[in-house]
């Protein structure tokens, strides 16, 4: 670990020089290779893996508490670096699997709805979440007729800085500013962005006012295509057609989080919510759409959409996995983060299941189990 005294600069800079002599541009050019080729549904002689483990006490670079990252550049930094989405950057050197090096401006899931004015609070070590209350949420009416191209307000200023901080760290590290993707942070999707605007009511709203809802959807796909073209200019993402979210390869140009659509029904996501997710992903030039839960019911009314270039699960693990492989390949969208399990890799029966078109996470207890498994896992397949 490093040394409890030293400063957050020399800390930063100790992990920063660790990465610029462990980190290779040629290993990071395979693992972007590998999951093309899989997202391309390519043959691969194995599918592109990625280890989700919790740290152990004594690992060398402990990131800080989460609600100290957002008033300093330096600690978000260093956690992006250190250990973000159950991964660790830092662990490259000890663990071969699949991880991009991805870092990202970490302001949580609310980026869009600060923009808004939506009364936006973070707790101890828990994400920032709009707060509603009468004298806070804004109306269907509020939303419609703000700009949404303002991006004067919320978060986004903050947003920026840190972009311009990682620019400018980065580069006196060559070697890291040729490896590390810098990507865009979360935007949500249309929806729900809408619905952590307004608030639960919004599913009542669809019903009595639907033309009402779709006009607020149409500022909100209007804010989601403004701000992912506003941040471009700070944003250095994968080789064409592709880019980097949640710690992992998705093909196309931006994901849609659709978490909250799943609770309303696939005749009315395809009537009210579908028009705007594909206008987004259009103007970007396609992307991902990424659900936890159970998304069976929806997952083809996703697939169907003319933009839509792939799914990512966030909990494979309560789906059909099988049933949304066999949509998807009929017309070639891959599916992200299928959570796989050690006896699927060690025994080659996942590359039996999904051949290509697909990538893989895998859970485990340790940095130590997760290199244990790795290490079978190429040695059934060859590589």
């Amino acid at each position: 670990m490093i040394e409890s005294g030293s400063s957050l600069k020399e800390k930063l800079e100790i992990l920063l020089e660790y990465l610029s002599s462990t980190l290779s541009v040629e290993r990071q050019d395979g693992i972007d290779n590998l999951h093309m080729q899989a997202l391309k549904w390519l043959p691969v002689k194995r599918l592109p893996l990625i280890f989700n483990y919790p740290l152990d006490n004594d690992y060398r670079f402990q990131p800080y508490p989460y609600s100290e990252i957002f008033d300093c550049p330096e600690k978000m930094l260093f956690n992006e670096l250190a250990y973000s989405f159950g991964t660790s950057i830092a662990c490259r050197k000890s663990l071969n699997d699949d991880l991009p090096c991805t870092i990202r401006a970490n302001f949580g899931t609310v980026v869009i709805a600060s923009m808004f004015g939506a009364h936006v609070e973070q707790h101890g070590n828990n994400p920032p979440w709009v707060l509603h209350d009468l004298s806070h949420d804004l109306t269907l009416e509020q939303v419609r007729d703000r700009d949404p191209l303002d991006f004067s307000n919320g978060w986004v200023s903050q947003i920026i800085e840190r972009y311009k901080f990682y620019k400018e760290t980065l580069i006196k590290y060559p070697n890291l500013n040729q490896v590390i993707r810098v990507v865009l942070p979360d935007l949500q999707s249309p929806f729900d962005n809408l619905e952590q605007i307004t608030g639960s009511g919004i599913f009542l709203e669809i019903k009595e006012r639907p033309g009402m809802v779709s006009s607020a959807l149409e500022a909100m796909a209007s804010a989601q295509i403004g701000l992912a073209k506003h941040l471009m200019p700070y944003i250095n993402d994968g080789a064409k057609g592709f880019s980097n979210q949640h710690a992992t390869a998705i093909r196309g140009n931006i994901l849609l989080r659709n978490d909250s659509v799943i609770m309303m029904s696939p005749e009315m996501y395809d009537e009210i919510v579908a028009p705007h997710d594909e206008r987004v992903l259009r103007e970007l030039g396609g992307g991902g759409i990424h659900c936890c839960g159970k998304i069976e019911r929806h997952a083809e009314n996703f697939l169907r959409l003319p933009s839509c270039r792939c799914l990512d699960l966030g909990q494979s693990e309560l789906n059909d996995v099988a049933a949304i492989y066999k949509k998807a390949n009929e017309n070639r969208i891959p599916i992200i983060r299928i959570k796989a399990t050690e006896e699927e890799l060690v025994s080659g029966q996942i590359i039996n299941l999904y051949p290509t078109g697909v990538s893989l996470i895998c859970n485990a207890i340790s940095i130590n189990d997760a290199r244990r498994i790795m290490d079978l896992y190429l040695k059934t397949t060859g590589c």
